[in-house]
C-alpha cells in the first residue's frame, strides 16, 4: 500500500505547478525527465518508469506565467498588455503575482469576508461581477462605477453582502493591540495568517480562468483574521474605559463589537448562506439516474453530475440497476479494473482488455501517428492494434521508448439492423434511421485508458445494455460519439442512427439528435426541478443550470413540438416551464434563453403567462442595460460586459420577431423603444 498511497499524497495525477524555477508560457518543450515509480503485481512490487517533468528551451526563477493552454496565454498577454510575439519579462512574472494571484485570488477574497461582496457570480476582471464591495456608495462607484444606476435585480440580489468595513476594522485594531501588549503571541498569529494565506497563494501558482472561486483554499488565513477580530472587542473595550466607567467602556464596546462582527455578518449573509430550500443537487441526480432506461451504463464527468448519483444510489436506494462510470477517473489503472466489478445491481462494464496491458506505467498514453489509411479502421482491430506487444505494432517517441500508437482517428463499428431492434435499443422514432455502421472521428491526438475502455464497451456490449452520457460531458472526452448521441434531457443516449430533419433540436441541424418523445414524457412525468421556483435564493450554479433549462430542456422540446405541429403538447411543456421555473431573472442570458419558451406560450394560446414572462425579462433587460451603460461611461475598459451587452440586443431582437408573431403591438412598441434606445447608445444597426 506505500506506494498508492505516496502517489495520493504526492497527487501525481494532477498537472506539477513550477514554484521557484519553470517557464513562462512562450517557452517551448525539449525534453522529458522520467523517474522510476512503482506497482504492485502478483509478484511483487515493479519498477517502470513515468514521466517526472518536463524540460524547456527557457526557464525563469519564480514562474507565475507558465501556462502552456492557449486560453491562458491569451489572458496572460491581455492581462500584461503584451502583444501577440512579445515575449515576456523576468518582470511579467511578478506583476502577474502581486496584480492577480495575490490581489484578484487573494485579496479580493479577503475582502469578501471583512469588507462586503456584490454578488456571488464567478469574477474574471470584470467591474460588475465577483468583486469587493463595502457598501459606502462613493467609494464602490469610484472603484467599481455604476453604482448609481444599479438595478432591482442587483439591489436585492441575496448575494450583495455590505459590511462597510467593521470587521476589517476590528481585526486591525485586534492586531494592533496584541503587538502592543504580546509581541510573541502576535508572531505565532501572523506566521499562521501568513502560511495559510500568501503562502498558499506561492504553492499553488494559480493559472487563471479557474472554473470556479477559490477562495475556500484560503479559509485558514480567514479564520486566523477572525481571531484579531476576536482580540479587536478586547482593544476597543479598553480604549473606551480610559474615558468612561468600566462598565459602560464594557457595555458599548462589546455591543459595537458585535454589530461590527457576528451581528452584521449574520444579517447579511444568512440569506445566501441558507440551504434548507434547496433540493436541486437531489432531483437533478434522480433526474439522470431515471433518465436511463434498466440496466443502463451511465457515463458522468466530474463532482457536479457524479457524487449526487451516488449519495441517491447509496444511501436513498433509487435505481441501483444503473452503473454509474466517471469518464474522467477512468485515465486511472485502479478505476478502469474497479469499472468492471458489478455494483449494487448493476454488472461491471464488459470490457475484455486484460488488466496487465492497462496497468500503471503500461499504455499510459498512446499517441496517434498518421499512416494516412483510405477507410475507417474497425474498432475491433483498433483495439487488437493498441493493446498488442508486438514491437511491429510500436513506434519510437522522442523519448526513445516503443510505445504503441494509433494509425488512424476514423473508427468504425458495424451494427446488425436486426440484433439493434430486436433488443429495443432503438425506440420506434428512431428504427428507420438506423445506420448500418457507425463511423466517426477520435479529435483528440492521444488515447487514454478512458479511451480505451470506451471502445472496449463499444465493441463488446453488443447493445445489451443502454449507453447513456451526461449532458454535462464536455465534446472532447466523449471519443467523437456526438453525431450518434440521442439527447433526452439530463442524458443522452448512444444509438446506432443517423439525424433526420425531424429528430434535430433545429430544422436542418445536424449537429445533434433529439429523441423528442422521450423528451417530452421526461418533462412531463420524470422529472424534478428542486424547488428552484419557491426557493428564495438560488446560488450561482443552481440559476445557471435553471438558465440551461429554460433553453436546451424546455426551450428546445418545445421549438421541437413547434415545428412537428404538436401546438397542445408544446404549450404543456412551456406551461410547466412556467410552473417549475423560478420567476425572476438572474442573468441577462436568462432573458434569450427564455424565449422559446415564450414563443411557445404565445402560440399555444397562453397569452397572459407569456405576457408576464415577457414583461418580467424586458424590465430585467431595461434595467441591467441603463447599469452597463452607466459603465461604459464610467469605466472606458470594460471587458466582459460587452457579452453581456451583445445579450440584451439579441434578447430584444428577438422579442421583436416573437411580439410581431403574436401581435402584441404594446410590448412591440416598447420593445423597438429600447431597441432605437441601444442603436444610440452604441451605434449599431
Amino acid at each position: 500500500m506505500c506506494f498508492p498511497f505516496l502517489g495520493y499524497l504526492s497527487r501525481e495525477q494532477y498537472i506539477r505547478e513550477p514554484l521557484l524555477k519553470g517557464p513562462n508560457y512562450d517557452s517551448q518543450v525539449v525534453g522529458v525527465e522520467r523517474k522510476t515509480g512503482y506497482r504492485k503485481d502478483e509478484s511483487g512490487y515493479i519498477p517502470f518508469s513515468q514521466v517526472d517533468k518536463y524540460t524547456f528551451d527557457k526557464e525563469t526563477f519564480f514562474p507565475r506565467i507558465y501556462s502552456q493552454d492557449g486560453a491562458h496565454q491569451a489572458y496572460y498577454r491581455s492581462y500584461l498588455n503584451l502583444k501577440e510575439g512579445q515575449q515576456p519579462q523576468f518582470s511579467d512574472n511578478f506583476k502577474f503575482f502581486f496584480n492577480f494571484q495575490l490581489g484578484d485570488m487573494y485579496t479580493r477574497y479577503f475582502l469578501w469576508n471583512f469588507v462586503g461582496r456584490q454578488n456571488d457570480r464567478q469574477g474574471y476582471g470584470t467591474y460588475s461581477d465577483g468583486n469587493w464591495l463595502s457598501g459606502i456608495k462613493p467609494l464602490d462607484n469610484w472603484r467599481l462605477g455604476g453604482q448609481d444606476k444599479i438595478s432591482q435585480s442587483q439591489e436585492h440580489d441575496p448575494s450583495r453582502n455590505t459590511y462597510f468595513f467593521l470587521p476589517l476594522l476590528l481585526g486591525i485594531a485586534g492586531a494592533i493591540w496584541l503587538y502592543r501588549n504580546n509581541k510573541p503571541y502576535t508572531l505565532v498569529l501572523t506566521l499562521l495568517f501568513v502560511f495559510t494565506g500568501i503562502a498558499i497563494v506561492v504553492y499553488l501558482n494559480q493559472t487563471p480562468m479557474q472554473p470556479r472561486e477559490r477562495d475556500y483554499a484560503y479559509v485558514g488565513s480567514f479564520y486566523a483574521f477572525a481571531i484579531w477580530i476576536g482580540l479587536g472587542a478586547i482593544a476597543f473595550v479598553r480604549f473606551l474605559n480610559r474615558f468612561v466607567q468600566t462598565r459602560y467602556a464594557l457595555a458599548t464596546g462589546i455591543s459595537f463589537a458585535l454589530l461590527g462582527g457576528p451581528i452584521i455578518l449574520a444579517h447579511q449573509n444568512w440569506d445566501d448562506h441558507n440551504r434548507s430550500e434547496k433540493s436541486l443537487a437531489r432531483d437533478m441526480a434522480r433526474n439522470y439516474l431515471e433518465s436511463c432506461a434498466p440496466n443502463a451504463i451511465l457515463f458522468t464527468y466530474g463532482d457536479h453530475d457524479t457524487f449526487p448519483v451516488w449519495y441517491l444510489q447509496e444511501v436513498e436506494g433509487v435505481r441501483p440497476d444503473v452503473r454509474v462510470v466517471v469518464l474522467s477517473y477512468l485515465t486511472g489503472d485502479w478505476y478502469m479494473q474497479q469499472a468492471k466489478q458489478p455494483t449494487y445491481q448493476a454488472a461491471g462494464l464488459p470490457v475484455t482488455i486484460p488488466a496487465e496491458k492497462t496497468k500503471k506505467g503500461v499504455r499510459d498514453y498512446i499517441p496517434f501517428v498518421d499512416r494516412q489509411l483510405d477507410n475507417a479502421v474497425d474498432i475491433q482491430q483498433l483495439l487488437q492494434f493498441v493493446t498488442s506487444d508486438d514491437p511491429e505494432y510500436k513506434v519510437q517517441l522522442n523519448s526513445g521508448d516503443m510505445e504503441n500508437y494509433f494509425p488512424s482517428k476514423k473508427v468504425r463499428l458495424r451494427v446488425d439492423k436486426e440484433e439493434v431492434v430486436k433488443k429495443n435499443a432503438v425506440p420506434a422514432y428512431f428504427q428507420g434511421a438506423i445506420v448500418s455502421a457507425m463511423e466517426w472521428e477520435i479529435p483528440n491526438d492521444h488515447l487514454t485508458r478512458a479511451d480505451l475502455t470506451l471502445l472496449s464497451v463499444l465493441e463488446n456490449n453488443h447493445w445489451d445494455r443502454p449507453i447513456y452520457f451526461s449532458n454535462m460531458l464536455p465534446s472532447d472526452i466523449k471519443l467523437g460519439l456526438d453525431k450518434y448521441l440521442v439527447n433526452e434531457g439530463f442524458t443522452s443516449r448512444l444509438m446506432p442512427v443517423a439525424a433526420t430533419d425531424q429528430s434535430t433540436g433545429k430544422r436542418n441541424e445536424q449537429a445533434g439528435l433529439v429523441n423528442l418523445e422521450a423528451l417530452y414524457n421526461n418533462i412531463m412525468h420524470t422529472y424534478q426541478w428542486g424547488n428552484v421556483k419557491n426557493a428564495e435564493y438560488l446560488d450561482t450554479d443552481s440559476f445557471r443550470f435553471t438558465s440551461m433549462y429554460a433553453r436546451d430542456i424546455f426551450g428546445k422540446a418545445a421549438r421541437m413540438l413547434l415545428a412537428n405541429g404538436q401546438v397542445k403538447q408544446a404549450g404543456e411543456v412551456a406551461k410547466k416551464a412556467y410552473d417549475q421555473l423560478p420567476d425572476r431573472v438572474y442573468a441577462m442570458s436568462d432573458a434569450i434563453n427564455y424565449a422559446d419558451i415564450i414563443d411557445s406560450l404565445y402560440r399555444s394560446g397562453q397569452p397572459q403567462l407569456a405576457n408576464r414572462m415577457m414583461d418580467r425579462n424586458l424590465d430585467y433587460v431595461a434595467e441591467n442595460m441603463e447599469y452597463l451603460h452607466q459603465l461604459v461611461s464610467d469605466k472606458k475598459n470594460l471587458s466582459f460586459e460587452w457579452n453581456d451587452i451583445q445579450t440584451g440586443l439579441d434578447s430584444v431582437d428577438r422579442y421583436k420577431a416573437i411580439l410581431l408573431e403574436a401581435k402584441d403591438n404594446r410590448r412591440l412598441a416598447r420593445v423597438e423603444r429600447l431597441r432605437q434606445q441601444y442603436q444610440n447608445w452604441y451605434g449599431v444597426e
